[in-house]
């Protein structure tokens, strides 16, 4: 019986060193299990969440009014973007809480497919990480509650954070020409990510700037 107890003995020793020398691999697979989980929570939340908006989106399309995705939410869907068979929906209020979800609307500018200047920001690594596929010429379908608008895009260039001239006044206007406020813009669309895409840097200071004008408008209702 004692013979029995000390070869339990020593096999939870061996044990016991066996994980001491594979601590740092222990806590390796750990750490990987946990932010293996994380992400996948933080993908399902994302997946979650795109469906709660579109329900939204289709309530505001139904009775013309506001509806928040989810009650607690400072935001609503104002427009849905389709590029290249990318659909996205974007959120009232270009703030880091409503970025997490989709793509946003700088309040300060025109509603997509309004006359003037429409802004939209999103993220470079999740909805807008499209955009580096994107050229000259290429069609953006911008849809809000009343109306459609085709835009074709006539730039793309890369700004520093701090050049906003973009964000105030036509990008029609000569450098040195008096400027055109929003208000009275062409319509156009202007979108906006960081830049570079592919960068592990967080809080690049370089911004992806994709400018389209107006083309075509149709009403929601029209037959054609």
């Amino acid at each position: 019986m004692q013979s029995l107890y000390w070869r339990k003995q020593k096999t939870s020793q061996s044990i016991l060193k066996w994980a001491w020398r594979q601590k740092w691999t222990m806590l390796l697979m750990v750490a990987g299990l946990y932010q293996f989980g994380g992400g996948l929570y933080l993908y399902a939340k994302a997946q979650f969440a795109q469906y709660l908006i579109g329900h939204a989106w289709q309530a505001s399309l139904q009775d013309g009014g506001p509806h928040r995705p989810w009650p607690w939410a400072d935001t609503y869907p104002v427009a849905e973007l389709s590029i290249k068979g990318h659909q996205w929906y974007v959120l009232a209020g270009a703030n880091a809480r409503n970025l997490a979800f989709a793509p946003t609307h700088l309040s300060a500018s025109a509603l997509p497919a309004k006359p003037g200047n429409s802004i939209i920001v999103g993220h470079r690594d999740t909805q807008f990480s499209a955009l580096k596929s994107l050229q000259v010429g290429d069609v953006i379908m911008a849809t809000n509650l009343t109306q459609q608008q085709t835009y074709q895009i006539s730039s793309i260039r890369i700004a520093d954070q701090t050049q906003l001239k973009f964000m105030q006044f036509s990008e029609d206007e000569p450098e040195n020409s008096p400027a055109t406020p929003l208000s009275e813009a062409v319509p156009s669309l202007t979108l906006v990510t960081c830049y570079p895409f592919d960068s592990v840097l967080p809080n690049p200071t370089l911004r992806y700037v994709i400018r389209a004008v107006a083309s075509q408008t149709t009403a929601l209702n029209d037959p054609a």
